[in-house]
């Protein structure tokens, strides 16, 4: 099986995808997300020396591992994009085993993540790979924006800046890659976070003083 081929007809299956269902309100899981799911679990790939079947499971699945959003609510995306790529790729004929092992690998990122294996742990960590950079706080305020847009209604910094710290606070990456090369960077968000934590508390506590500021 011609791998690299498929992949590339995959590749421009779901950017066609992305183009035709554009949606504004889809700031954080859009075609920019998913182009960096795909370049860190490549990354990955070549990390652990995959071989062509392997690789070509985790990066056909970080491709179609958001399409879900786009075809419904929120809830239960991983099992539609799961099933739009077994659709496709059984058109293509690739076999029914490597369906399966992709689809699996979309069903791995389903908070919370419970990956089974290597290729598991590669997709889900490739999924929250922004936890550990410094492109953690841009990405941050565009899931509240996309929250916001999708509810219509405003969230509070400060009540969302609190469930920000209770999920980094409960993830951990499940590769060795990710734990080496981002556990660092996402402590560094954390700990920024809980320092604007900390001031908004403090910040609250004056306010609320009438002995403070009456000088």
């Amino acid at each position: 099986m011609k791998y690299a081929e498929i992949l590339n007809v995959v590749q421009q299956y779901v950017e066609r995808f992305y183009d035709a269902k554009e949606d504004s309100t889809l700031t954080f899981h859009n075609f920019a997300h998913t182009q960096d799911v795909v370049t860190h679990a490549a990354k990955m790939a070549d990390h652990y020396g995959l071989e062509d079947r392997e690789t070509f499971i985790v990066v056909a699945a970080a491709w179609f591992h958001d399409t879900g959003y786009y075809t419904g609510e929120a809830n239960g995306h991983e099992q539609r994009g799961a099933d739009m790529a077994a659709g496709f790729l059984r058109n293509l004929g690739v076999k029914e085993d490597l369906i399966l092992e992709i689809h699996k690998c979309i069903m791995a990122t389903v908070m919370p993540q419970k990956p089974e294996n290597l290729l598991q742990q590669i997709m889900c960590d490739a999924d929250l790979y922004h936890f550990g950079t410094e492109q953690f706080s841009k990405r941050d305020m565009l899931m509240q924006e996309e929250i916001e847009r999708k509810t219509g209604c405003k969230i509070d910094n400060g009540n969302w800046r609190k469930a920000t710290i209770c999920l980094l606070e409960s993830h951990f990456f499940k590769t060795g890659y990710g734990r080496e090369l981002l556990e660092y960077g996402k402590r560094k968000n954390l700990e920024r976070l809980k320092r604007k934590e900390k001031r908004g508390v403090v910040a609250k506590v004056h306010s609320h003083n009438p002995c403070i500021g009456d000088s």
